[in-house]
This record gives C-alpha cells, sequence and structure tokens, in this order.
C-alpha cells in the first residue's frame, strides 16, 4: 500500500561525461559560469533534459525533485533533503497544505467518478519525511527500496469504526502530492469494497495498478501531461497500470471496479482483454441486488439497480473526519476546516454555515443567516 517514485527522480543521477573541451560559450547550468574543462551532462528529471554542468558544481548536492546539483541558495529540509530554488516553489513542505490538498482530492475524486463510486471519507492524513521512512521502512540500513517511496496507508481499526492513515511525503510538488494522495485514496477504497475472498486472489501489483489508473485519471482530467508520463513510466506495478489504462478506455471504469470486487483472476495479462470480463458473483449479492432496465457495459448492471440523479439533501450530515494537524471534516460531501464558510443546498434553499470547531467523532457548526449552532455526529 505504498506509492514510490521511480528512481530517477530520487537517487544521483549518473553524469555522462563529454570527451571534448569546454568552448566559451558553454556555461554551467548551476555555477552561470563558463566551464574551463570537461563538460558533464546531468539530466533535469523534472523538464527531461540534459544541463551541462562544470566539474566543481557536480561535487555539490542534488536537488530532491529534479536530481541536478543545487547551490548555496537553495532549499535545505529538516531531513536532510535539498531543493533547489526552482523546485522549491512548487514543493509543499507542511502538514497544514498537504492535508488540505488531500481533502481536495478526494472531493475532486467523487467528482470525477460520480456515476460509478465514492471515496472513503474515513481517512486521517499526515506527512512523513526521509527520516520517518528510514525509522518505518530500514530498521536495519538495508532496505533500499524505501527511499522512493512517496506515500503509504494502512487501516485502523478501533472500537467503534474502522479508519485509514494516511501519510504523504514532505517536499513533493503539488501535482505528484495530488496523484500520491489518489493513489492512497484507492487503496482505501479497495480495503472498503472489495470483498475479503476477493482480495485473497487478487495479486499485489493488480491492487497497485488500479490505485495508479485513478491516479492517472485524475491527472488526465487536469491535462497534467507530465505527471500522466510519470505514472507511466513507474514500473513498480510490473506493467499492470499500462492494462488497466487500456482495459478502461475498452471498457469502461464500470467494468474496472465489478473486476476488482469480482474478477476471476489475480491480475490482468497481456493479449487477454476480455478476462476484464470475467468474473465470479456471490450468491448473496446476486440474490438481493435489484434487476436494472436499463443495458449498460458492465456486467453486473443486469444486477444493480442503475443509479439516478440524488435528490437535493433535506438535512445537513457530517459523512466524515480527516483527523490531521489540522483536522477536516466532510459536510454534505463539501470538505471544510475550522473557520471555513460554505453554501448548501437543503431541500431546494441555500443555507450558508461556517464550520467552527472539529472533534474527532463531531463537528459544531454555525448557521450564518439565523446565527443558530448546531452540532454534527458521525
Amino acid at each position: 500500500m505504498n506509492r514510490y517514485r521511480r528512481s530517477l527522480f530520487l537517487v544521483t543521477l549518473t553524469a555522462s561525461l563529454v570527451a571534448s573541451l569546454a568552448l566559451a560559450k558553454d556555461i554551467c547550468t548551476i555555477c552561470n559560469q563558463p566551464i574551463a574543462g570537461t563538460i558533464y551532462l546531468v539530466t533535469d528529471a523534472v523538464i527531461g533534459q540534459d544541463q551541462m554542468v562544470c566539474s566543481n558544481c557536480l561535487q555539490l548536492p542534488r536537488c530532491f525533485i529534479c536530481g541536478l546539483p543545487v547551490a548555496d541558495d537553495s532549499i535545505k529540509l529538516a531531513d536532510g533533503r535539498r531543493l533547489c530554488r526552482r523546485d522549491g516553489q512548487t514543493a509543499v513542505l507542511n502538514a497544514y497544505a498537504a492535508q488540505r490538498i488531500a481533502a481536495g482530492v478526494r472531493e475532486e475524486l467523487d467528482k470525477l467518478f460520480i456515476r460509478f463510486t465514492s471515496f472513503p471519507a474515513n481517512v486521517d492524513v499526515d506527512v512523513l519525511d526521509r527520516i520517518d521512512i528510514d525509522k518505518l521502512y530500514q530498521p536495519d540500513g538495508y532496505d533500499f527500496e524505501s527511499p522512493n517511496l512517496l506515500g503509504c496507508i494502512a487501516a485502523v481499526t478501533n472500537a467503534s469504526q474502522k479508519r485509514y492513515s494516511m501519510r504523504l511525503l514532505t517536499g513533493l510538488p503539488r501535482v505528484e502530492l495530488q496523484a500520491t494522495a489518489a493513489h492512497e485514496f484507492s487503496h482505501a477504497w479497495v480495503g472498503e469494497n472489495v470483498p475479503p475472498e476477493r482480495r485473497a486472489r487478487l495479486s499485489g501489483n493488480a491492487e497497485e495498478g488500479f490505485c495508479e489508473l485513478v491516479a492517472y485519471l485524475l491527472m488526465d482530467s487536469q491535462n497534467e501531461a507530465a505527471q500522466k508520463k510519470f505514472i507511466l513510466q513507474n514500473h513498480y506495478t510490473r506493467g499492470q497500470i499500462d492494462l488497466f489504462i487500456a482495459a478502461e478506455q475498452r471498457s469502461g471504469f464500470d467494468q474496472i471496479l465489478d473486476w476488482m470486487r469480482y474478477g476471476e483472476m489475480p491480475e490482468l495479462t497481456a493479449g487477454h482483454g476480455d478476462e476484464i470480463r470475467n468474473i465470479i458473483i456471490p450468491k448473496a449479492v446476486a440474490l438481493t441486488a435489484k434487476p436494472s432496465p436499463l443495458a449498460t457495459n458492465s456486467p453486473l448492471a443486469a444486477l444493480v439497480a442503475p443509479s439516478r440523479a440524488a435528490p437535493l439533501p433535506e438535512t445537513i450530515r457530517l459523512q466524515g473526519i480527516l483527523w490531521g494537524n489540522p483536522p477536516a471534516a466532510i459536510i454534505n460531501n463539501h470538505t471544510v476546516f475550522a473557520r471555513d464558510q460554505i453554501k448548501l443546498k437543503i431541500g431546494g434553499t441555500v443555507t450558508r454555515l461556517r464550520c467552527l470547531e472539529i472533534q474527532k467523532n463531531s463537528v459544531r457548526i454555525e448557521d450564518l443567516d439565523s446565527g443558530k449552532q448546531d452540532e454534527l455526529h458521525l
């Protein structure tokens, strides 16, 4: 349940030696001085282009995001990572910003996939840095995969409710943090929607491929071509992401969800696109589901009642709490923080609310028109 970045972005890039003397026009990208000697080429992982670097700058620390050497004006994070001046402008550096971005991602996922499903609200979001990664994943100092960790999520069950704890790496560019949050929310979706017997035969690569598909579709909806390319170049799903994208384009997202819940095979295989339709429907589901008068591409369409336009809500309802620092609440599909104001359409009437206080199991709100205060409970 971890999301990793391909190693090109995180480890020191191998410099390519150019066997020629520098000319007067050859300027070092880092120090902006003429290169009086051998030119080294280092790939800027953000733009995918080689940059000329002198031998002195080649010895400098590397930017966590682009991999280029960084000068003295770079940003140094508490865990020792460096960010160049350019990439530091887009990096998310604190927990509050990361939590707000994650809350926004969940809203965007619900909007994007409103015809098919919704994503769990019982998720607490926090951040981690390289020191946390070392403590969590390198107890003996021999884990060479963990430096690429971007986020992780785990189910936490207490006496009253099952929740999920999501942790996102600080210092990521905003768009990469959004894709990572979408990936982790997808793991939570699997935990809430895929039956235990199906999870027992679902391969880990397939689950990671599904989560990357959701992140890819979110990035596609936002026209984030660079992040889509990054997802496709990441090999840790062992090719499942490519097969999931092809299946979604051919059969639709509803078919993907059906296969995740009830698929026969543990993962998708190249050259067998039709296997996405091979599902095993438990008898209990078949007996309790209502027939649908509409035909769709989904094999479950004949068993599950069609979705219709949802009526306007008649009440104000607390749907979930994202317990971070600060916490956020989900009220009638709107994510809010303390002191935020929102407008809700309740039974055809617009109601203006202010979120006053968020507790672990309740939220105190105020009706801005009447001044009346109320407390919502999970």
